[in-house]
C-alpha cells in the first residue's frame, strides 16, 4: 500500500546498513552472509556437517554463517548442521528428528524474510510457539529456536540485515510482523512491506508520525480517542473489491501504524509514468473501478478527500488488473447531510471550492468528483491539467478550471472522454456531476470494459449501463463529432 507516497524507483534493495552493503557489493550473491545461527543450550562444532562453514569467534560463542538459500539442521549426517551425541544429552537427542528444521532465504533480495520450516513430528518452536510439522513461520532477529520442547532453547537466530531504523516499533508491530523493504515515502508517512510472522501473509504498513501535524491546527474532536477508534472500526469493516482492506491498526502517542492489504502492482502513478500515459481502454477500465470504489465510500458516508494516482493501487503488473483505492488518512466520516470544513488534500488535485475558501467554508463530497477528473486527465496523458509551468499559478488555474488538452496524446483520445473531463472539472460543485452521473455518462457505457471490470471485481456492476446503439441515439447527452470548444473563463 502506498499512500501519500512517491514511487520507489530503486530496483536494487537498499538498507540502512550502508557499510554492510559496501562490503558485499563485489561478492557473488551466494557468498553473502545473510544470517547467523548461534548455539544457546547445545555445543556446536564444524566437524560432522555436510558443508563445514566458518566458525565465528570459536572461543566466545559457537555460530554458523548462513549464506545459502537453505540450511538444514537435524540428527542426520547429511544435514548442513548435524546435531550428534557430542552436542546434546542422549535423552534429548532421542527426540530430535533426522531433519529437525530448515532455514530458507531468497538470496536475490536479502531484505525478504527468512522462513523456518518444521520437519519434525516432535515439533520445532520459535520463541516458545510451535510451528507444526510441514508448516513454516518467519523468523526474525534474536528469535530463539527450540527443539522438541518449547523450553529447550537450542539456537538464537541473528539477521544480518535487520533494519536499525525500525527498532523503535511498538511491541504490537514487532511481535507480529517482519518488516521488509521500503515501498515508498512521502510527506505524510513511510510505507514498508511487512509479513505476518505466523501466516507469512504480506501486507503494507504505513507509519505516520503525529508530530508532523501541529496540534493546534487539529480540532479537538478529531483527537478524541473514542471517535478515532469508531472511525478505525468503520474502516476495518469496509468490504469492496476496489477498496483497500485495512487489516490492523496500532495507535501510539507519537504515531499511527496502519497495516493494509498489499498490492504487488504498485501505485497507479508509477504505471502512468512508466508507460507515458495509458491507452483509453485501459484508463477506462481503471477509472470504472475507481468510480465504483468512490460510489461505495460515498454510500457509507465517507469522503476520501485525497484521491490521486499515488493513492490508487494495482493488484499486479498486467494491463487488465484489479484497481483499489487506498489511504483514508485524510478522510472524515460524516452524515449524508453534513459538510466538511477542513482544508486538506494534495494541492494539484484539490477542488476549487477548497482553495477559494481556504478550508474555512463548508464543502461536500463533490471534492472527490473533482479529483476524479484530474486523475482521469492524468491517466490519459501522463500530464496534469493544472501546473505552475502553464503560465499562471496552478492555484489560480484550478479556481477558474482553466485547462487545455496540450499534450500530443490527446489527438487519439475520443471526444466523449474529453467531454466527461470537461463536465467533471466544473468550478461550481452544484453543477458538477455526481458519481452516478459519471457512471451513466456516454464514455462509461462500454459493454466490453464493464464486463472486464465485472470479471476482475467478481461482482455485477450497478449504475454502469452497458451501451447499445439505441442508448446512444436516444440519450440526452450531446456526443461531439469534434473536440468540445473551449469554455468561457469563470471570472
Amino acid at each position: 500500500m502506498a499512500s501519500n507516497t512517491e514511487p520507489d524507483t530503486q530496483t536494487q534493495v537498499t538498507t540502512q546498513q550502508s557499510g554492510l552493503w559496501s562490503q558485499i557489493e563485489s561478492q557473488p550473491v551466494e557468498n553473502v552472509i545473510w544470517g547467523r545461527l548461534y548455539g544457546k543450550n547445545l555445543k556446536i562444532k564444524t566437524l560432522g556437517t555436510k558443508n563445514p562453514l566458518p566458525l565465528i569467534s570459536r572461543a566466545a560463542s559457537c555460530s554458523y554463517d548462513l549464506c545459502n538459500e537453505s540450511f538444514h539442521v537435524g540428527r542426520g549426517e547429511d544435514n548442513d548442521l548435524c546435531v550428534g551425541n557430542d552436542c546434546l544429552p542422549k535423552k534429548i537427542l532421542a527426540r530430535i528428528s533426522k531433519v529437525q528444521f530448515c532455514l530458507q532465504k531468497d538470496i536475490v533480495d536479502l531484505q525478504n524474510p527468512t522462513y523456518i520450516v518444521d520437519k519434525s513430528r516432535n515439533g520445532t518452536f520459535v520463541n516458545g510457539n510451535l510451528i507444526g510439522l510441514g508448516k513454516q513461520m518467519i523468523i526474525k532477529n534474536d528469535d530463539i529456536i527450540g527443539l522438541s520442547h518449547p523450553m529447550f532453547r537450542a539456537f538464537v537466530y541473528k539477521d544480518q540485515f535487520a533494519q536499525n531504523d525500525l527498532k523503535d516499533l511498538p511491541k504490537a508491530i514487532s511481535d507480529t510482523y517482519y518488516v521488509g523493504r521500503k515501498l515508498g515515502s512521502g510527506a505524510c508517512g513511510v510505507v514498508h512491506l511487512v509479513y505476518d510472522t505466523k501466516s507469512c501473509t504480506p501486507y503494507a504498513i504505513k507509519h505516520v508520525k503525529k508530530n508532523g501535524l501541529a496540534e493546534s491546527s487539529r480540532p479537538k474532536v478529531l483527537n478524541d480517542p473514542q471517535r478515532v477508534m469508531n472511525e478505525v472500526n468503520i474502516m476495518k469493516n469496509l468490504e469492496h473489491p476496489c477498496v483497500i482492506k485495512m487489516h490492523d491498526i496500532v495507535n501510539t502517542p507519537d504515531s499511527v501504524y496502519m497495516v493494509l492489504e498489499y498490492m504487488k502492482g504498485g501505485e497507479l502513478l508509477g504505471r502512468i509514468l512508466s508507460k507515458k500515459g495509458l491507452s483509453e481502454k485501459t484508463a477506462k477500465l481503471y477509472f470504472l473501478q475507481i468510480c465504483h470504489a468512490v460510489k461505495y465510500l460515498h454510500a457509507k458516508g465517507i469522503t476520501h478527500r485525497d484521491l490521486k494516482p499515488d493513492n490508487i493501487l494495482l493488484r499486479d503488473s498486467d494491463d487488465e488488473t484489479l484497481v483499489k483505492v487506498s489511504d483514508f488518512g485524510l478522510s472524515k466520516f460524516v452524515r449524508k447531510d453534513s459538510v466538511m470544513q477542513t482544508l486538506c488534500g494534495t494541492p494539484l488535485y484539490v477542488a476549487p471550492e477548497v482553495l477559494m475558501t481556504g478550508g474555512r467554508d463548508s464543502y461536500t463530497r463533490k471534492v472527490d468528483i473533482w479529483s476524479l477528473g484530474v486523475v482521469l486527465f492524468t491517466m490519459l496523458s501522463a500530464t496534469l491539467p493544472f501546473a505552475d509551468e502553464y503560465g499562471s499559478p496552478a492555484v489560480e488555474q484550478i479556481k477558474r478550471a482553466k485547462f487545455q488538452f496540450r499534450h500530443h496524446s490527446w489527438k487519439s483520445v475520443s471526444s466523449t472522454a474529453k467531454k466527461l473531463i470537461y463536465d467533471i472539472l466544473t468550478v461550481d460543485p452544484n453543477t458538477r456531476p455526481t458519481i452516478d452521473d459519471i457512471l451513466r455518462s456516454t464514455w462509461m457505457r462500454d459493454a466490453e470494459v464493464i464486463e472486464k471490470a465485472e470479471r476482475l471485481m467478481q461482482m455485477k456492476l450497478t449504475g454502469s449501463k452497458k451501451s447499445s446503439s439505441s442508448d446512444i441515439e436516444n440519450n440526452n447527452e450531446k456526443v461531439f463529432a469534434e473536440p468540445p470548444k473551449k469554455r468561457q473563463r469563470t471570472k
